[in-house]
């Protein structure tokens, strides 16, 4: 198993002297500025909609008292999965189960944008608490904030979000293979231009190491969500039963 990861590692290491440190920042810096954009977009209640034509929409929102409890939950949650996900090396020196990846993905499609702004808390708090808040918290907060925000975009009906059907496994792990990529980008060239790390590490060492520990820890989250999505239906507490976004909003254009 370690020399199977050893190897994953390094055939996506290979990718960033394939393409060129200086592509991969290029790519990386789009990504960066696209969804940094899109995420402050958010905090004002502005989101990006693609269909029918690629526009800004306003939405309404309401933060009551079982939103503002699911961003606790959450945020809690998502701090314990890390710290105990750090002490399982799956490759001493390279990877660690992230834990809070079954988690941080699922939640986003079954509780919308409460466990969003949780997620993203959590991953400073996590910092905090490890001792390791610095200017590279920043883009670790960003791409934790787009682990949840890609599953609350893209999974939105019930039987999705509760893994009732076969598709949805499928879909789920091509999200989140998607995150994987994306996430990957925006971290290293937020590193890169902050100049935290050697050019070379970033591209060779921790792009590929964020992709593998993620995806992996996130294997587990159709199963997370096969037994949390229907309970927070039964409780009122998923995105629809929460009331979080207000009816008709939609079409309100920016």
């Amino acid at each position: 198993m370690v020399e199977f990861l050893k190897n994953v590692l390094g055939g996506l290491g290979r990718i960033g002297q394939g393409i060129g440190f200086q592509g991969m920042n290029v790519i990386g810096t789009i990504l960066l500025v696209s969804m940094t954009l899109i995420l402050i977009g958010e905090m004002f209640n502005y989101q990006v909609v693609l269909t029918p034509l690629p526009r800004l929409v306003k939405r309404q929102r309401r933060w009551n008292t079982k939103s503002i409890a699911v961003m606790g939950m959450t945020a809690a949650l998502s701090v314990i999965l890390q710290v105990v996900g750090a002490v399982i090396v799956l490759v001493p020196g390279t990877i660690t189960f992230r834990a809070d990846a079954m988690v941080r993905f699922p939640f986003g499609a079954i509780f919308g944008l409460p466990a969003v702004w949780g997620v993203g808390l959590a991953n400073l708090l996590g910092d905090a608490l490890a001792g390791t808040l610095g200017p590279g918290s920043i883009g670790g907060a960003v791409i934790a904030w787009w682990m949840p925000y890609l599953f609350y975009r893209l999974m939105r009906q019930p039987e999705q979000r509760n893994m009732v059907k076969g598709g949805a496994w499928f879909k789920y792990y091509g999200i989140s293979l998607l995150w994987c990529v994306i996430g990957s980008f925006y971290l290293c060239s937020s590193f890169q231009w902050l100049r935290l790390l050697p050019t070379e590490v970033i591209w060779v060492g921790v792009f590929p190491a964020v992709m593998v520990t993620t995806f992996i820890g996130g294997l587990a989250g159709p199963l997370v969500a096969r037994i949390v999505g229907p309970a927070a239906d039964k409780y009122g507490l998923s995105l629809d039963e929460t009331r979080f976004e207000v009816e008709g909003s939609n079409n309100v254009k920016a």
